[in-house]
């Protein structure tokens, strides 16, 4: 790793084209070396569709593993490297995070309770390929016109919409009776993901959203099983694993970058709710 490198690697999808989209299949024959086995972060959304084989990547410090057929989708500035590739066959497409609709946003970004591979019903597999394979028909197009741009837009919202569907019903349903609580913590949780540098405090939150801190904490707790301190300890920890892991950024940088002064009071929690040291994680880590 460059000794200067003080962050983690962008990936941004504007350097590489100019359409909103990169979309590639990826045979069994594949080189392993096409694959990206840097950790590194996207400024757009990844959507993997696999059909066959077996892949394994790591995603802010968690396993993820495709055995067979599956869909994957990864957030816009998630951590994560492909670590294994074998006789893997499937279609990968970055998209722009303008072209993603908000309603696809909202239940990748807030509805869904865990980020994990799903495996689609086979009636849903056969509409995902055709569909697949209509959208790289749409985007090798050596002949474009403002009339196949739209289309192409068309069909990236139908191939998202598609994904987001399966993965919303794929998740728990709960009682239409009291949505409140669902709601707000989609709230919470959208605000927490843009602003857990600036605002620190459970009640920072409870403002945002013109609620009381205790009605907040109530709903949050009911919908994820933990308070609103914990998630917001959660989302700056992590991001202090990441640069600690995968950039060369020293304590006191990466405490002010989180937004603390004090880098001896960002030491101590992270301590706290990691049960290591951030200099002692780093070396774990990068053993």
């Amino acid at each position: 790793m460059n000794s200067k490198n003080t962050s983690i690697p962008v990936h941004k999808l504007q350097e590489r084209t100019d359409k909103g989209i990169m979309m590639s299949y990826v045979s069994a024959a594949a080189e392993r070396g096409k694959i990206p086995s840097t950790m590194h972060r996207d400024d757009h959304y990844i959507f993997l569709f696999q059909e066959s084989g077996r892949s394994k990547m790591i995603l802010d410090f968690q396993e993820v593993q495709l055995n067979g057929t599956g869909i994957f989708y990864i957030l816009p500035a998630q951590a994560h490297q492909i670590v294994e590739f074998d006789q893997t066959s499937g279609w990968f497409l970055a998209v722009d995070t303008s072209m993603v609709e908000a309603r696809y946003r909202t239940v990748f970004e807030e509805f869904i309770s865990q980020q994990r591979p799903v495996e689609p019903e086979i009636a849903d597999l056969g509409q995902i390929r055709q569909c697949a394979e209509l959208l790289y028909l749409f985007f090798t197009r050596k002949e474009q016109s403002f009339v196949s741009d739209t289309t192409l837009r068309a069909l990236v919202s139908a191939y998202v919409g598609m994904i987001a569907e399966i993965y919303l019903l794929g998740e728990p349903q709960k009682s239409i009776r009291n949505l409140r609580p669902q709601v707000i913590t989609r709230q919470f949780r959208k605000i927490l993901r843009t602003n857990f540098k600036s605002l620190k405090k459970p009640s920072d939150y409870a403002s945002e959203l013109c609620l009381s801190l205790s009605y907040l904490n109530e709903c949050v707790k009911e919908e994820t099983g933990s308070p609103v301190s914990h998630w917001v300890h959660h989302e700056v920890v992590l991001e202090a694993k990441r640069l600690l892991c995968y950039s060369n950024a020293n304590v006191k940088q990466i405490a002010f970058s989180l937004g603390y002064d004090d880098h001896t009071y960002f030491s101590r929690l992270f301590t706290r709710l990691s049960g290591l040291s951030p200099l002692q994680f780093r070396k774990l880590y990068r053993e």
